[in-house]
């Protein structure tokens, strides 16, 4: 086996998941909302670019209390994506990292609960109908589902994000 056979791809995860877990005790947040609010920055990653760039990307970004979207450049890509997440938490430990599940879907936001991210926005329904037909493809969630993806990445789930959000 080569050496990075062995490396730890979860380590970084790890780590950025005890980040976000202590700058907001615990908590994790949802967001409901039809369109990405005003004052989310988004942080473009491409898929495949190199590690310096992206940690350039991240440090050219001027956050100042807004909650950080990273948003792929066309199509997400699994492990690219989770990637980023926990590289914008390391280089954001304090800011709100979200997982926009219009555009991720709910499993791969899930994965990015556990690399990093704090809070999820998308569409929060007191019911939804069943993912079938036509709608198979709908990103809503109710209130339990959406706590739900918070809980099993450990967090204690809050509706909201609370008054003085940025880093």
């Amino acid at each position: 086996m080569s050496p990075t056979a062995n490396a730890d791809i979860f380590g970084p995860g790890r780590e950025a998941l005890a980040l976000a877990r202590a700058a907001f005790g615990g908590r994790g947040f949802f967001v409901s909302a039809r369109a990405l609010p005003a004052d989310f920055v988004r942080a473009p990653y491409t898929f495949g670019e190199p590690e310096a760039a992206r940690r350039d990307r991240l440090a050219a970004l001027t956050v100042v209390n807004h909650p950080i979207v990273p948003t792929p450049v066309g199509e997400p890509q699994g492990l690219d994506t989770i990637a980023f997440f926990a590289a914008g938490r390391s280089a954001f430990p304090a800011a709100h990292i979200v997982v926009d599940l219009e555009l991720l879907g709910h499993k791969l936001g899930q994965l990015c609960l556990s690399f990093g991210a704090d809070a999820i926005v998308g569409m929060i329904v007191d019911q939804r109908a069943l993912r079938l037909g036509e709608r198979a493809g709908s990103n809503e969630l109710t209130r339990d589902e959406a706590a739900q993806l918070l809980r099993a990445s450990g967090f204690e789930p809050c509706e909201g994000l609370p008054e003085g959000r940025g880093p």
